[in-house]
């Protein structure tokens, strides 16, 4: 499954969090999730492993990952 930046607000509206308490989860700055949700940074493989440990304490699943995916092809058509 590929990460996309447009997933990543669905992934935290889904738990409920805001950025920063994403930014927590996932260890990375508040400002530079902000500078990767909005397409200024691109995610890289460092952000990448951060990112797929916060979702996996989130306790989601490929099958939800897939579903957010769709959502965001769906947002963008």
């Amino acid at each position: 499954m590929k990460l996309t930046a447009e997933m990543l607000p669905f992934i935290r509206k889904c738990r409920g969090l805001s950025q920063s308490e994403f930014a927590e989860y996932s260890g990375i700055p508040q400002a530079r999730l902000s500078d990767i949700e909005t397409g200024k940074i691109s995610i890289t493989g460092h952000y990448t492993g951060k990112l797929f440990f916060a979702i996996g304490k989130l306790k989601f699943n490929e099958k939800d990952l897939q579903r957010i995916s769709e959502l965001v092809e769906n947002q963008n058509k």
